[in-house]
């Protein structure tokens, strides 16, 4: 099974259940950025209840190939994003665990959106421990930049969807991801949903991965 989806930046915990239920998933990062998609944003808990983190683009992104999406280098967000890591983190049981996977993300320059979104879907496999295979859309012979190219350049034709409602073409899907979100033990008192699969991550270490299996299936996409 494949999906294809765009990069999005320390996605939520369904995006990586999608990733972890998939033999091989394409980062799609030759579709446009949208502003109002989770491309360049992410929410952390805090003390208050949660907060975005939010990664500065250049003017006039709207459209472009986030291969392309050219991020803001005149402001200092990396040092401003990782801050928010250690402040909220910190004290969680896993943090320092996986800190120095993590630090070195934020002390390098990224220059665009495509890069950015795909290194943290990579390194966040990595640290949850998922085998799934990762391919770059812009990696593929010619850049495909449809659902259709792409899976014209791939071995594989049983295709899932993140949802019923998926921003991709769903009509060259076969099957769907069903996720009934799970309520866990957060660093703060209460919980918030919504959050970057990162907290899970920092909360429960290992177990994150087993969650993740515990709330998600594939299902015909027929099936409702």
């Amino acid at each position: 099974m494949i999906a294809i989806h765009p990069p999005a930046y320390f996605p939520g915990l369904r995006y990586m259940a999608l990733l972890q239920q998939v033999d091989a998933f394409v980062l799609a990062d030759t579709f446009p950025y949208t502003r109002r998609s989770m491309q360049r944003r992410s929410r952390l808990r805090n003390p208050q209840g949660w907060q975005w983190i939010t990664v500065p683009l250049q003017a006039r992104q709207q459209g472009r190939p986030l291969v392309e999406a050219a991020i803001n280098d005149d402001d200092p967000w990396t040092g401003k994003h990782w801050r928010a890591f250690q402040y909220n983190y910190r004290s969680t049981p896993y943090f320092e665990y996986f800190e120095p996977e993590l630090e070195p993300l934020f002390t390098r320059k990224w220059h665009t959106l495509g890069a950015l979104t795909c290194a943290t879907v990579e390194l966040m496999r990595d640290m949850m421990g998922i085998g799934t295979s990762l391919m770059r859309a812009s990696a593929l012979d010619g850049a495909p930049d449809t659902v259709a190219g792409i899976l014209d350049r791939v071995d594989s034709t049983n295709r899932v969807v993140y949802d019923e409602k998926d921003e991709s073409d769903a009509t060259s899907a076969e099957h769907v991801l069903r996720f009934d979100a799970p309520t866990y033990r957060q660093n703060f008192p209460g919980f918030e949903a919504g959050m970057s699969a990162v907290d899970l991550l920092f909360n429960y270490g290992p177990e994150a991965r087993s969650r993740l299996t515990e709330h998600a299936r594939i299902e015909p996409l027929a099936a409702r």
